[in-house]
């Protein structure tokens, strides 16, 4: 046993409110007796606990309910109220959840420690127990093992660099109008409806993530947006994995780059934990979770110097780290379907929905098509076909950053597994305005086919180019220089590189766009200049993008699953109840005295026969129905009191239906024929104000 951890619980639980002090050390020891010292009372309970029967008791009275919460207590570094509540979401109600860990409180399995950074407080496992607990937390029923029984026969969609080429195709030659909101105008939907019959969804979600990511920009004259050319090709460079986990992540929100980073490497590490037989969605979000619980090198997150705590409280403080909770979550794995990093593979017999991981066939393929693309003495893939009628069809085989180039004079006719283009005059246009001459064309087009080009495909581009070039509007920004400095402006490679076109001796057009800044420019020159020029343009929030690492499986699984755990027995556990509340049947005692100590034996908090002839017994009502107007306002007055937690239970607006809350009384004002109760919600913190006369249910969270 460590002995700070020990230390760690006895400060905790010594700390603790009188109220709630006493009450426990009367629930385990019996009546305190005069006068007290709150260490010996806290040195006596764990003897208590250390009894070989009671830490028998304490083990054998354990459900499956109860491994299952001080599982994730165990995984989740500085597990909450809240955050074990994200983590069973969509699993078990919050109201379930905040029972469970007030009851496993009480008896002592759990306890709260106090972060010394911040004011929050953690669930742990009780010291004491920690050993002898261990062998019987079970991540298996944390993230359940399936076997596929019928398989899906579903087309699966996946994203690919084809299919991002066509959409940029189409971006670049018309544009994309979209509303106030983000969605995609109408009239862009129907063009791309054809084009991409079926994945409209995909295509929101791909625009929300262009924009999100700067990878296009709004043209306020056009009124739509356009590609960001050198962003686009700092993205392309990107291995294949990374550029769709980050496509994920900006689609769901706008980050910083550090949370975009976070985000995006959290699917990488999340997909990385998915077994190859698959698992459910609910697994898969658990997994996830926890990947976003843990470092870079799959450790606690826990695990940092104290300086590094107290910047990540403060940031935490602040708000400026991305919101990890659920909703988050759920949205970007159902983002990871839409893109096909999650795929469906099939069902088990009992009808549940199993899901596996395609990141390793996306990181094979990405590997494969960077090997080729870095060895120069290999033959160029011929993914090319192009007909009479300057349709181009392309097939797979190409990364992002070979299709970009490729496919600059080209705009998207159809996009399927094979995908078709056509080379039209406005398209061809959008290339020579990217510095490409017909002959430029001509070769790209020559090195991924293995048929000559059509001679009337050759005489079009060169006629296009011809009338493209007859006459030219220039805009940008634009040198001159006197005559004595032409050599220095020409043979200068810090000048040079900006120059895109000699407009006369001494007078240069830049490639800067106009309005940017050209400051750099100006200092590199080494040109006697007298000021800079100024700009108001935005520039784009991110310089670069992040790099990511390959996916992780958090440390603390793999070390996990290696033994299998300890089960507990209901029969054994059934014994234990039996022989107590025959015991309790035997004693000398008033019905409510009764009652309430076989609410506590039920609640699994009588471990002995011991604590029923030693128990300070306070008959309490935890519970009221709709009916009883005075049990309830009671039973809230005595929650306030005491600080308890409430779950209660309302009919909707409409009284169709029911819902339930769980949350905090903080107070209560009467009214002739009605009381009205202040409540805060958990975990929200939202405070309402309840009429106690609609309140159908009404139940104290404690025991």
């Amino acid at each position: 046993m460590n002995d700070y951890d020990l230390n760690s619980w006895k400060e905790a639980f010594s700390s603790l409110p009188d109220k709630q002090f006493f009450n426990t050390v009367r629930l385990y020891l019996g009546e305190v007796k005069t006068p007290y010292n709150k260490q010996r009372l806290t040195e006596q309970l764990a003897g208590f606990i250390r009894k070989e029967e009671n830490l028998t008791s304490i083990l054998t009275l354990l459900d499956v309910f109860d491994i299952k919460v001080l599982t994730a207590i165990s995984l989740i570094p500085n597990a909450t109220q809240e955050t074990l509540a994200d983590f069973f979401h969509g699993d078990t109600p919050i109201t379930e959840i905040y029972a469970e860990v007030i009851n496993l409180t009480e008896r002592l399995l759990i306890y709260k420690e106090k972060s010394p950074y911040t004011e929050k407080e953690y669930f742990k496992i009780n010291p004491l127990l920690k050993e002898n607990l261990i062998p019987y937390l079970d991540t298996t029923l944390l993230f359940p093992e399936y076997k596929p029984e019928i398989f899906s026969l579903e087309d699966v969609f996946a994203l690919t660099p084809n299919f991002l080429t066509a959409f940029i195709t189409y971006i670049r030659i018309r544009g994309i109008a979209c509303k106030s909101d983000g969605t995609i105008k109408k009239n862009d939907q129907k063009h791309l409806a054809e084009i991409f019959p079926g994945r409209e969804k995909v295509i929101q979600l791909l625009m929300t993530s262009f924009v999100n990511l700067s990878l296009v920009y709004e043209d306020e004259k056009a009124n739509s947006y356009d590609i960001d050319i050198l962003r686009l090709k700092k993205f392309s460079e990107l291995p294949e994995l990374q550029q769709y986990a980050l496509l994920c992540a900006a689609a769901v929100s706008r980050f910083s780059k550090d949370g975009l980073k976070k985000e995006a490497q959290l699917l990488i590490d999340s997909l990385a934990t998915i077994p190859s037989d698959g698992c459910s969605l609910e697994t898969i979000l658990r997994l996830a979770f926890l990947a976003g619980t843990h470092t870079e090198d799959g450790t606690t997150a826990v695990k940092k110097s104290r300086f590094s705590q107290i910047l990540a409280a403060a940031r935490q403080e602040a708000g400026s780290e991305p919101e990890q909770n659920a909703e988050l979550l759920d949205r970007m794995i159902d983002c990871a379907l839409e893109f096909g990093l999650l795929q469906k593979i099939g069902k088990t017999a009992e009808g549940v929905e199993l899901y596996k991981s395609a990141n390793n066939a996306v990181a094979e393929q990405s590997r494969s098509n960077a090997a080729h693309a870095l060895n120069e003495n290999e033959a160029l893939p011929k993914v090319l076909n192009i007909d009479s009628t300057f349709t181009v069809t392309l097939m797979p085989g190409l990364p992002l950053c070979k299709l970009i180039p490729l496919t600059n004079f080209m705009i998207v006719k159809k996009c399927g597994v094979v995908s078709e283009f056509e080379i039209t005059r406005q398209s061809a246009s959008a290339g020579f305005d990217n510095d490409l001459s017909p002959e430029d064309i001509f070769t790209l087009l020559e090195n991924y086919s293995n048929y000559q080009l059509p001679q009337n495909l050759k005489i079009n581009i060169t006629e296009w180019y011809n009338s493209y070039s007859s006459a030219k509007l220039y805009y940008g920004y634009v040198l001159k220089v006197r005559d004595n400095n032409i050599s220095l402006a020409e043979n200068n490679p810090n000048i040079r590189k900006y120059i895109k076109e000699k407009l006369a001796d001494g007078i240069y057009l830049l490639n800067l766009p106009a309005g940017t800044d050209i400051s750099t420019f100006i200092e590199e020159s080494s040109l006697d200049f007298m000021g800079n020029v100024k700009t108001s343009e935005t520039k784009s929030e991110y310089t670069s993008f992040p790099l990511l690492r390959d996916g992780r499986r958090p440390l603390i699984l793999e070390s996990s699953t290696k033994t299998e755990a300890k089960k507990t027995s209901i029969a054994a556990a059934d014994k234990i109840l039996k022989a107590l509340k025959a015991s309790l049947k035997t004693l000398d005692m008033e019905k409510a005295q009764k009652e309430s100590l076989e609410h506590r034996i039920s609640s699994r908090l009588i471990l002995s026969e011991s604590q029923l002839k030693n128990a300070s017994i306070r008959t309490e009502i935890l519970e009221a129905d709709g009916m009883d107007f005075a049990g309830k306002v009671h039973l809230i007055e005595a929650a306030i009191k005491e600080e308890d937690m409430m779950e209660l239970q309302m009919p909707t607006a409409d009284g169709k239906d029911f819902f339930t809350l769980v949350g905090k009384p903080l107070s209560i004002s009467r009214q002739p024929g009605e009381a009205v109760m202040r409540f805060q919600i958990e975990p929200t913190k939202d405070i309402e104000n309840m009429l106690v006369s609609r309140i159908t249910h009404l139940r104290r969270l404690r025991y």
